[in-house]
């Protein structure tokens, strides 16, 4: 590494390196009183941009390290596009934790890890309606398509998890996994560990060491 120090100014300046094919999605500003605000405009822009030099110089595989507490979902969906639309194969490896919004960016990848000491989480959401009565009426309604698209993004991936195959006692419909996880997550915010994310089928592996593969 230290005959390299152009690798780490790529990575620390501009989240990425194009000869090692690799991403940093994480957060590279903070709020005035010092918190992480997870996904949001710059960090959707900045990765954006990397994933697309990385996937015009070619097709070869792409590793993305996230680390992220959700935010945005306008921003969060502008990425989860993004890998969805990439010619190259996508791994992400989820730090720490894939909660909320980085719980759908991470169901994108073509392989989804998480390290052994990270958690899950999937919700609702939250809402701040501050608008007239219309204004808020049409907005539920733009919410609730909101929720529906999150649970299809989940049911896709989740049809492959060890849980549903002991629980309809073979491969399930989509349907049927979305209909478990809506009546799952009305009982509140769903935190599962990494094993109980593969379990579930929310993520493909735990990841202990550098070498992975799918």
């Amino acid at each position: 590494m230290a005959e390299q120090p152009e690798l780490l100014k790529d990575f620390h300046d501009y989240g990425a390196n194009i000869a090692t094919r690799e991403i940093f999605l994480h957060n590279h500003y903070h709020t005035e009183d010092n918190q992480n605000p997870g996904v949001e405009y710059r960090m959707s822009n900045t990765f954006i941009k990397n994933l697309r030099a990385l996937d015009m110089k070619s097709d070869q595989p792409i590793t993305i390290h996230m680390q992220s507490v959700g935010g945005e979902w306008t921003d969060g969906m502008a990425i989860y596009d993004a890998i969805s639309m990439s010619r190259s194969y996508v791994t992400i490896i989820a730090y720490a934790q894939a909660s909320s919004m980085s719980s759908i960016i991470l169901q994108a990848a073509d392989y989804r890890t998480i390290t052994q000491n990270s958690h899950f989480m999937c919700h609702y959401g939250s809402s701040d309606i501050n608008m007239d009565y219309l204004s808020a009426m049409n907005y539920a309604d733009y919410e609730r398509k909101i929720c529906d698209v999150m649970f299809n993004i989940y049911a896709k991936r989740c049809v492959n998890g060890k849980f549903f195959y002991e629980k309809f006692g073979k491969k399930p419909s989509d349907k049927q996994v979305k209909q478990f996880l809506i009546r799952k997550l009305k009982s509140g915010d769903w935190y599962m560990d990494a094993d109980e994310a593969v379990y579930y089928g929310f993520a493909d592996k735990i990841l202990t060491d550098w070498h992975f593969s799918s």
